[in-house]
């Protein structure tokens, strides 16, 4: 039985870039970096051979784990957004456009565009995709003042399992 949820997890080739990033430009904080290794660690991810360099960073109410494969580490593909198993982070801005210039000066590069939406539940917010240092995809979101995103969106059309 699921009792809550834990963290969120990507894997990343430069572990130094990626807490760099995400405490100077996101505001993280990370709380710990540290190598893991011993039979377990293949037995867990299912990947012979690991061992990993694993940094937990807390922020906003979140907390994400990175994983550095500094053994049987896979190759380095490039995700894009419409590809099946593609993930993306996202985060509600207040300035999304002075927020998009501070990424983008930290090492972010731009995916899409800041964005106006004129139509549907997303009617008058902004948004746009970035990526950061090692690729993950991060969305931006700006929702127009005196509105949530419970109130755009609403609650679920179906209820959850």
């Amino acid at each position: 039985m699921i009792t809550g949820f834990n963290h969120t997890s990507f894997t990343v080739t430069d572990m130094d870039r990626s807490v760099q990033f995400w405490t100077a430009a996101l505001g993280f904080e990370a709380q710990s970096v540290s190598p893991r290794s011993g039979d377990w660690q293949a037995k867990v991810t299912g990947v012979p051979g690991a061992e990993l360099l694993v940094a937990h960073l807390y922020g906003h109410g979140t907390h994400i784990e990175f994983i550095q494969y500094t053994e049987a580490a896979g190759t380095i593909a490039r995700v894009d957004p419409n590809m099946a198993c593609a993930a993306h982070i996202c985060f509600e801005v207040t300035n999304i456009e002075k927020t998009w210039e501070k990424l983008i000066a930290a090492g972010a590069r731009s995916q899409g565009e800041v964005t106006s939406i004129d139509n549907g539940p997303m009617g008058g917010m902004k948004a746009g995709y970035l990526r950061d240092p090692n690729g993950i995809i991060i969305e931006l979101v700006e929702i127009p003042p005196n509105t949530t995103t419970f109130d755009v969106l609403g609650e679920p059309t179906e209820p959850l399992p």
